[in-house]
Formats: structure tokens, sequence, C-alpha cells
């Protein structure tokens, strides 16, 4: 019979109990002091991103699309700066990595095959397919084709496919609230972003391809104040297009939101979401675009068409109050207004066109290239007008389209636009309040780019389209999930509620 080791006596471990304590205690505190403390703080990140990690992949098996969009919704403007890699020509992004997880949770969702969308938008979709297939078609024919394929992907298709991914799975009635949340968060920390970049005089969150106007500007010597007024900010985008853009969508989005919401909000919710709309609206004017502003101008007197009483005036009264904001602008600032006003920019806007007819002309069938428009500018003599030159680049979507895809990319471009507005007013119903919401939050967003897209090339703004496309499929799944909604080439739809998702299936 073997007697026991002395260590391994219960007896010897009884006695000794505080001695091996302490010896262990003193080990790691004698740890913790050697070892560097970047070390702890690399473990203590290390520990955070597993767990992220860990609750991201429960929620993509689990099905959870809500909670991928609404996480989405909520940081997609940082994403261009902080989730990038590498920053200068990024393959991989916030915008790649979300549109890849939502694809692959919409993999297990048990009713994701079941959702049927209306013939009319699906008209209008089948158009966007056709013209995909001929911008892709161009693409070779551009000078840099790596570029104009990421904005093939990233401005065209991926916005189509989020959109689509929304109409089927999401379930907007369900969620209304948290949209309304993370959107009011968001267009707060922008907003935010971008008076503090007017405040400061500087783009705080610089990015490669991103650039900073000044508005004022007169070519005078960057040192001397009175010839750089004020900053047009960009935000944490890449464009100050991008950062207008968004910002009048995020007014559009937060109004009908509002409105959707099918309780009363509390004092707390109320005072956020005002907050939230003048953040907004601060977004959207502190750009400077004369288009915008004449949106917003238009904006309120297509809304108090719909209005009646005292909404009615309240809109009208809002109109001349922007109006009258721009008369006291030209007489705080009357540089930056001059500058903006300054009627050579509409000759150069004129002889734009007269370069994009030009460019078409040579090119009438396939075009020039996709995202291709200022090489192929610069290989001829630039057009002219009044003293004033073309700007070498579009600065209008369907300039853009038609000289850098020709009619085979043009005219199915411009029939799914025909075709997304008859998809809308296919389901507004003038004695249906939620239908009518739709309508008008549709055509307020179909303003804003169409009004822009003449002046600016918006189509080609991946950071814009993807927003403007993921609001423009809430609303849409909104208005077909209603009661009052009834589709007029097919027995109506009704709602069916999955675990995670609305399926439309026809009685």
């Amino acid at each position: 019979m073997t007697t026991p080791g002395r260590f391994a006596s219960p007896l010897w471990w009884h006695e000794h109990t505080n001695t091996v304590s302490l010896a262990i205690i003193a080990s790691i505190v004698i740890t913790i002091l050697c070892v560097p403390g970047w070390w702890w703080v690399l473990a203590g990140l290390s520990v955070i991103a597993g767990g992220l990690l860990l609750s991201l992949l429960s929620v993509v098996f689990a099905g959870r699309t809500d909670v991928i969009l609404l996480g989405w919704i909520l940081i997609f403007p940082l994403g261009y700066c902080y989730l990038s890699y590498p920053i200068e020509h990024s393959l991989v992004t916030l915008d790649r990595v979300f549109l890849a997880l939502l694809f692959i949770t919409a993999c297990w969702v048990a009713d994701a095959g079941n959702c049927k969308i209306p013939l009319p938008l699906r008209k209008s979709g089948l158009c966007w397919v056709v013209f995909l297939l001929f911008a892709a078609l161009a693409i070779p024919r551009a000078r840099t084709p790596l570029n104009s394929l990421r904005v093939w992907l990233e401005a065209l298709l991926f916005p189509g496919l989020l959109c689509w991914r929304i109409i089927c799975q999401f379930d907007v009635r369900k969620h209304v609230v948290g949209l309304h949340y993370v959107t009011c968060i968001m267009a707060i920390y922008v907003a935010c972003i971008g008076m503090a970049e007017v405040a400061l005089q500087r783009d705080l969150l610089p990015i490669p391809s991103g650039d900073v106007i000044v508005a004022g500007d007169y070519g005078g010597d960057p040192r001397d104040a009175a010839t750089q007024i004020l900053i047009r900010p960009n935000g944490p985008f890449s464009t100050v297009n991008s950062f207008a853009i968004v910002g009048i969508v995020n007014l559009c989005f937060l109004l009908f939101l509002k409105r959707a919401i099918p309780y009363r909000m509390a004092t707390g919710q109320k005072m956020l979401h005002r907050v939230a709309v003048a953040a907004a609206f601060a977004e959207t004017v502190m750009p400077l675009f004369k288009s915008v502003l004449i949106t917003l101008v238009l904006m309120l007197l297509v809304n108090a068409c719909y209005e009646v009483g005292r909404r009615k005036l309240r809109a009208v009264g809002v109109a001349v109050g922007l109006v009258l904001g721009l008369i006291c602008l030209r007489m705080i600032l009357p540089v930056v207004f001059e500058e903006r006003a300054d009627p050579f920019t509409f000759y150069a806007r004129i002889a734009q066109e007269k370069q994009t007819l030009a460019l078409f002309k040579e090119h009438p069938v396939n075009g020039v290239g996709l995202n291709n428009f200022y090489e192929a500018a610069q290989s001829r003599d630039s057009a002219g007008y009044r003293d004033a030159e073309a700007l070498d680049t579009a600065h209008n979507n369907f300039g853009a389209v038609l000289a850098e895809t020709g009619l085979t990319g043009f005219v199915p471009f411009l029939m799914s636009q025909i075709l997304i507005v008859g998809a809308y007013r296919r389901i507004y119903k003038k004695d249906s309040k939620e239908l009518t919401l739709v309508w008008k939050t549709f055509l307020f967003l179909f303003l804003a780019f169409s009004i822009n897209g003449l002046s600016l090339t918006i189509i080609y703004f991946g950071d814009a389209n993807l927003w403007y496309m993921c609001v423009m499929g809430i609303i849409y799944k909104f208005g077909i999930t209603s009661q009052s909604y009834g589709a007029l080439d097919a027995p109506p739809f009704r709602p069916t509620l999955g675990p995670n998702s609305i399926a439309l299936q026809p009685h």
C-alpha cells in the first residue's frame, strides 16, 4: 500500500491555504506590473471584439434581419471613415459587409421565400436590371475599369439589392419605433459633425476621396479670410453632395416616421424627434446648394396641396420663412450669397449640357464608358456659353447616363424612373391616411433626387444612393402592408406574419 505524498495530503493543503493564496495573488500582481499596459488594452479590445463577433453570429443564425438593418442605419455614416480597409481603395467596407450579412441572414429566415413583390414595382426593377446590364457592358470602355466597376457595384447594384431585400423581408410596421430612434440618433450626430466643421473651418473626418469646398472663395490668397468665408461641410461622407442628400432624405424620413408611429409619442421621444428634424434640416441647408433649397420650397408647396386648414397655412408659412431666411443670408454674408447666386455658374451648367450632348453624339449607342465622362471630355475641345466653359463632368443624372452608356443604357434607366412613379401611384388611395402619407413621402424623396439630379450626378454617390433606396424600400413596404392596400393587377395582398418578417401572399 502506497503512502500519499506530502503535497497530496489534504491536511497539508488545509494548513497552507493562506500561503498558497498569497503566492497566487503575488504572482498575478507581478505579472500585471511586468506586462506592458498596452498588452492589457489589446487583450480587452480582443475580448470586446470576440463578444461582438459572437453576438453578430447569433443574430445572423437567428435570421434577425431587423437587427442587421437597424444597426447599419445607426452607424453607416461612420463606416466610410472608420470601418473601411484599407483607407485608400478600400476592399472591405461597412456597406459591403452589411449586404453580405443581410443575404446570409436571409438564408435562415423561414418564410423568406414566400414574398411576392407587386407587379408594378417588378416592372421598374426589370428595367433597372436591363440598365445595369448595359452599364456593365460600358465598363471596359472606361480608362480606369476598376474604378468604374466600383461605381457600378456600390452606386448602382447595391442600392437596388438593399431595397429588394427590405421589401421581401423587413417587418416595417413591427420596427417603425426602432427605425425612428436610430434615424434620430444618426441624423443628430451627422449634423453635429457638420456644424463642428463649419465652426472649426476644417474637415474633421477626412477621407482620401473627399474634398472640402468653401463658399465665398474667389480664388484669392487662402490666408485671407475675406476670400474664404464659410466652409461647406461634408461631415462623415466623402463629398458635400452626399452630406446634403442624406440630410434631405433624413428630413423626409423622420417626418414620415412620426406619422407612421401608431401611438402618440411620449415627451422624451417627441423632444428627440424635434431635435433630429432640426438636425436633418441643418444638414440639408449647410452645404448651400441652390437646388436643395429649391427642392425644400417645392416640397413645402406640394405638402400644402395635401393639407387642409392650419396645416396648409403652416406649410406655406414655412416656405415663406425659408425664402426670408435666404434674404437674411444675403444681408449677413453677402460674399457667400453672391458666390452662390453668381449667374456665371448657371452659364457654366448650360455649357456643360452642350458638352454632354456633344459626347453623346459621338457615341450615341454605347456611350463613352461608365464613369468615364471626365476622361472623354479631356480628349476634345471644351464647350462654352457666354465666356463660361463646361465643367468637364456631367453634373446631371440623365446626362451622365446618356453620354456614358448611350441609348442602350439611357432608355431602360428612364423607363425605370417612370415605372417607379407608377408603382407608388398604384398604392395611393385618397381616403387612406397611411397610403397618402406613403405617396407624399415618395414625392418628396423623388423630387429631391430628380431636381438635385439635374445639377449633381447623384446617381454615382454610393452612400447617398444606398440610404435613398433603403428609405424608398421601407416606405413602399409600409404601404403594401397597409389594410387599405389592394393591388389592381392581381388579387388583393394581405400581410402574413412570420417569425422575423412579413410575407405578402394573395388571398
